[in-house]
């Protein structure tokens, strides 16, 4: 599929609890979790995904869970398309007596011979709704949620594991604490956050919140909190004409060599030349 040649939205909201987004060349989503089920299909290029420090490669073709409340972060330089669903948990939850006793895992790496044909035809589902979502037929919105709720059903029947009250997994208090310290950085990370700062904030020393942040999130907080930074540009300079010394600013990047390095190295192209390309796919 030639992404040059069409135009595909970037997000879409289905209804009030299910968005598709289409995501189009180099990109970095840093590790992040949210209380809602994400599917990930890649219809082009190779991918990483790191799932709580499991990393899977994804080729053209294939999909992955990552079920609610996990820790997660989604790495592609070159030029790819993915599709991302996000299912609230509460929709899935009106349809399940308003329990959440279940666990979904589904990635391709660990298939069973008996499973194989189930993902399979999970993975013809997302191959129609991308077509829907790009070639928008009318009434395509009914065929999408269609597909999407059949989608559901196959992980609820054939990925989940059914869970007890007793077995529901309670969060550690590592996990707690690293879901409460990656949110703070999202909501605050265009501020200047110093390692004294936050380690106050959380009650650690500074070598041991280093420590303890790169052992669950794979990196440095401070690599990690300039990702985040430049994930918010690399949307700003896709989707606006703000120019690049502002939108870098507004972010939070104070030292612009910096800046210029780190996105070179994590989408493979410069701001101005990631800029070229987008105008030419319009």
């Amino acid at each position: 599929m030639q992404d040059t040649n069409i135009y595909i939205p970037k997000y879409e909201l289905i209804n009030q609890n299910t968005t598709i987004d289409f995501r189009t060349n180099g990109s970095y989503v840093p590790a992040h979790w949210h209380s809602a089920l994400e599917i990930t299909y890649l219809l082009n290029g190779r991918a990483e995904m790191t799932t709580e420090g499991n990393r899977h490669t994804m080729v053209k073709g294939e999909f992955i869970v990552v079920d609610s409340g996990r820790i997660h972060e989604f790495r592609c330089p070159q030029d790819y398309m993915q599709l991302v669903i996000h299912i609230n948990d509460e929709y899935i939850a009106s349809f399940m007596e308003n329990k959440r006793n279940y666990q979904i895992i589904c990635d391709r790496t660990e298939l069973t011979e008996e499973l194989v044909g189930y993902y399979l035809e999970i993975c013809d589902a997302l191959a129609e709704l991308s077509q829907l979502c790009i070639n928008r037929p009318y009434g395509y919105r009914i065929q999408i949620e269609s597909l999407i709720l059949h989608i559901l059903f196959q992980l609820l029947s054939h990925f989940s594991i059914q869970l007890h009250r007793d077995d529901l997994p309670e969060p550690s208090k590592d996990q707690r604490r690293i879901k409460e310290i990656v949110s703070y950085i999202a909501e605050n990370y265009a501020k200047p956050i110093s390692l004294d700062e936050i380690s106050d904030r959380f009650g650690l020393s500074n070598e041991y919140f280093s420590r303890f942040f790169a052992q669950k999130i794979g990196i440095p907080f401070k690599k990690h909190l300039n990702q985040v930074r430049m994930s918010h540009i690399y949307h700003d300079l896709c989707t606006t004409d703000i120019p690049v010394m502002e939108i870098v600013s507004t972010h939070g990047f104070t030292n612009y060599k910096l800046f210029n390095r780190m996105f070179k190295e994590t989408y493979g192209t410069t701001p101005r030349e990631l800029r070229r390309r987008i105008s030419n796919m319009l």
